[in-house]
């Protein structure tokens, strides 16, 4: 009889030990399959953040995230991107990656989310918060850097440069210029002209349209993303230049940008592998929800400038996506 109760007492131990077993694998499926992670970009139709989102989501599905994307609408859109942390703030997202659209007008908010105790990820766009926080940034400055040194070596230093700038809100955009300024102004035969635009083919076109009425002996043109690359190269086009004869230097090869470069309308772009950048964000969001990171950390990926002559050698698995992904 002893026997037979120490028998079942083994039974029910070993019953007991498996339930519990497949109540943590079970929980602990549910738990992966339950992270959600919201990814914000101030103005998603620009072809650069439209690399970037693939980056963000082929990350999240191997990785298993669910994931929620937010587009502010442009550099303007301040209030809607507030509103929108808010929305992923009440969904109870496990995270958020988020490139600001303002560096002191999303501070606020920001601040929200760190003091919620929410892991973050700034991304590609910082916001001026004196909390700890992950960062994974571009060197603006660097950027503007790559494009005056190959501008100035060109016109040998001596000519008038338009610098189409971005969006004068856009801390990006106001680093990379005062990489350029800070670069050429050490030679007095460089004179820069600057336009604060919106990043929208149309505007960069009429903005070069009128440049040169204005100023007819530019001799180069540095650009800040390629919807204000591809304006301009039509501005150019319109004025009756043969390829060449205006150089111009960009960002990133996105929007048709490649084609432009063989044929000679772009002479160089300063490249980032901005599609990585975008898998390292979710990554290091991962390890923030997960406890094996912890704030504060600063990343800066790295940047090259490539021309004609160079673009088929260098390693595009950073910075290009298949071209039948579109969102």
């Amino acid at each position: 009889m002893r026997k037979l109760k120490n028998l079942f007492r083994s039974l029910s131990l070993i019953v007991v030990m498996i339930g519990l077993g497949i109540l943590v694998w079970s929980s602990s499926v549910v738990l992966a399959k339950q992270l959600e992670i919201a990814v914000m970009v101030p103005n998603g139709v620009d072809p650069y953040f439209t690399a970037k989102r693939y980056g963000y989501e082929t990350e999240c599905e191997k990785l298993g995230l669910k994931m929620y994307f937010y587009d502010a609408g442009g550099f303007s859109g301040l209030n809607k991107q507030i509103k929108q942390i808010d929305d992923a703030i009440q969904k109870g997202v496990d995270g958020i990656i988020i490139g600001v659209v303002s560096k002191k007008g999303s501070v606020a908010s920001v601040d929200k989310i760190i003091e919620k105790g929410i892991p973050l990820v700034l991304d590609n766009l910082d916001a001026d918060t004196d909390k700890p926080v992950v960062r994974n940034m571009k060197d603006g400055e660097l950027v503007g850097l790559l494009r005056a040194s190959y501008i100035v070596e060109k016109l040998k230093g001596k000519g008038k440069v338009l610098l189409m700038a971005g969006p004068a809100q856009a801390v990006l955009c106001q680093e990379e210029h005062r990489g350029f300024v800070n670069y050429a102004k050490h030679f007095p035969g460089i004179e820069m002209i600057t336009e604060w635009t919106d990043s929208r083919p149309d505007i960069g076109m009429s903005t070069v349209e009128g440049a040169f009425q204005a100023h007819p002996d530019i001799k180069a043109i540095a650009t800040f993303s390629p919807p204000l690359t591809v304006g301009p190269i039509q501005g150019v086009k319109a004025a009756g230049f043969k390829p060449g004869e205006i150089i111009i230097v960009a960002q990133t090869l996105d929007a048709g940008l490649e084609e432009y470069l063989k044929q000679n309308w772009l002479q160089a772009t300063v490249m980032t592998d901005h599609i990585e950048m975008a898998r390292n964000s979710v990554r290091m969001l991962l390890k923030l929800i997960k406890g094996e990171m912890k704030p504060p950390l600063f990343v800066r990926t790295d940047h090259y400038l490539i021309t004609k002559e160079t673009m088929d050698k260098y390693n595009t698995s950073g910075s290009s996506y298949p071209k039948e992904w579109r969102k």
